[in-house]
């Protein structure tokens, strides 16, 4: 019995003994680690990730040793690397900037990189260390370097906007990441955030142009060598990586505290991330409205058209694969581009010399020749320049018989694309149609749509999905439906409430 007491005795004293040393180990690890990134759980978010040998990983946030895909960049010059990236959200397109100051759009799948513009933008990168990220309110992207440089690029032309004021405010500030909020198409406001490489801080940059420095926050950590940020399109997360000997790490922000938390470590070197945006597609409205909506919920907003003469109406739309811009054509033969952030139309040339004859049109490009093919529901077949605003070639008219062709849309619309077939609705017979050869107008049936639909319509094919969209109206009520390129079956996905004379989907998607 008091062997047992004299046991337990002990046992006290060892377990206070225990205590106190284990106390005594965990201020040692506080003090000599009170650098150490916070930790938290990682959100469960798809990202894109450049590695600095010019490959485009896909991530999930929780699975950093374990890529989604791995697609290295081809089709750059010699020495070319990729420095920074975004989606542009226009039209869901993945951008790079290049350390040669060009700028490009990356195809995800083929990892083939398109310059833009002839040649390097003018001023030229100040700094290696540069960060892109697209304004979506204004659909032109920011650029700021460690240096203090600060301009707006041009996503269609790849060149230089302005060059606005130099980064200003907090202490000598090296900014290695930036990222705007509300990354969607037809955003009304938006905020910039800037990370400070120098002092471990958070800001926002406001406003943009001036490059004024307002503080968020402290990170929490020291941020050190290449990095970058991103915020989804909903706000809901915000990431950092940074890139310093080359060991990569994943960072989450706080963007109302400025606080960072450490997500985890990659096997891969990243030097920049992007959040993909959401799926777009455009379409024109009787009342000339530009409507931009996601095709898979139906979600949209929209936005007078612009630079249109009386009793003008717009009745084509596409996206142009080689340089990212909208096209439009309208009711008295003018061909325009298509502002996708404020609606204003720029014309192309002049009237075209054959003019258009029907009431109801297929408009799509080519994505092999850079062409535009137009056709009608009165049979008529044409050929447009997209740079002259004329009339390249009058093929010959849809055939056989009387076919009333009311949307036509390409396959393969990227850029670069070396094959390409072009199908066409029928909204008399209700019936899609492989227009091959197409300069001959010949009509091959794929198969019923399945629904009856009016003429006033609009269709597309997703570049990166391959997806085929619709906007068809039936029992007066306009929906998004998904064709079926193989039997011509028409299946419904949302209803819209917009009467619609032309429809694009971003190239992105």
């Amino acid at each position: 019995m008091k062997k047992k007491q004299l046991n337990l005795g002990f046992a006290s004293l060892l377990g206070v003994a225990f205590l106190s040393l284990t106390a005594i180990s965990c201020n040692d690890d506080d003090s000599n680690n009170s650098n150490k990134p916070a930790e938290a759980v990682a959100p469960d978010v798809n990202f894109t990730a450049l590695a600095s040998n010019n490959t485009i990983i896909t991530y999930n946030a929780r699975t950093l040793s374990a890529p989604i895909a791995t697609v290295p960049i081809v089709g750059l010059p010699a020495a070319e690397k990729i420095v920074s990236i975004d989606y542009r959200s226009a039209t869901g397109q993945l951008y790079g900037l290049g350390s040669s100051s060009r700028l490009y759009f990356i195809n995800e799948k083929s990892g083939v990189a398109t310059a833009l513009g002839a040649t390097s933008f003018a001023p030229v990168l100040a700094s290696a260390n540069a960060s892109i990220d697209f304004n979506p309110t204004v659909d032109r992207i920011r650029l700021v370097t460690d240096s203090g440089q600060n301009l707006r690029l041009h996503p269609e032309l790849g060149t230089v906007v302005a060059t606005d004021g130099v980064i200003n405010g907090g202490i000598s500030p090296k900014i290695g990441a930036i990222a705007y909020t509300n990354s969607m198409a037809g955003a009304a406001t938006t905020m910039l955030y800037d990370i400070d490489f120098e002092q471990d801080k958070l800001y926002l940059q406001t406003p943009p142009n001036d490059g004024g420095l307002q503080l968020v926050g402290d990170l929490g950590i020291n941020f050190e060598g290449q990095g970058d940020m991103d915020i989804v399109p909903d706000n809901s997360t915000a990431l950092a990586v940074t890139n310093n000997n080359n060991v990569s790490s994943l960072f989450s922000i706080d963007l109302t505290t400025g606080k960072a938390a450490n997500i985890g470590k990659f096997v891969e070197q990243i030097v920049s991330i992007a959040f993909k945006t959401n799926p777009i597609a455009y379409a024109t409205t009787s009342s000339n409205m530009l409507f931009r909506f996601n095709p898979t919920t139906g979600t949209h907003n929209s936005v007078a058209l612009t630079g249109l003469a009386t009793n003008e109406s717009i009745v084509g739309l596409d996206f142009r694969p080689a340089n990212g811009g909208l096209y439009a054509v309208s009711n008295q033969s003018r061909l325009f581009t298509v502002n996708t952030a404020n609606g204003a139309l720029t014309v192309v040339g002049s009237t075209f010399g054959t003019a258009l004859v029907g009431t109801a049109f297929g408009f799509d490009f080519n994505p092999t020749v850079d062409r535009i093919r137009l056709v009608s529901n009165t049979g008529q077949n044409l050929r447009l320049h997209p740079d002259l605003g004329t009339v390249a070639a009058v093929d010959g008219n849809l055939n056989p018989g009387t076919p009333a062709v009311t949307a036509g849309a390409y396959t393969n619309n990227i850029a670069g694309a070396t094959t390409t077939v072009l199908f066409v609705i029928d909204s008399q017979t209700d019936t899609l149609f492989r227009q091959d050869p197409p300069n001959n107008g010949t009509l091959v049936s794929i198969g019923s749509l399945g629904i009856n639909v009016d003429a006033d319509s609009g269709f597309d094919i997703g570049g990166n999905s391959t997806t085929a969209f619709a906007l068809l109206k039936v029992n007066n009520v306009t929906a998004v439906y998904s064709i079926n390129l193989a039997t011509g079956a028409a299946t419904k996905i949302t209803d819209v409430n917009v009467q619609a004379t032309a429809m694009a989907v971003g190239l992105g998607f």
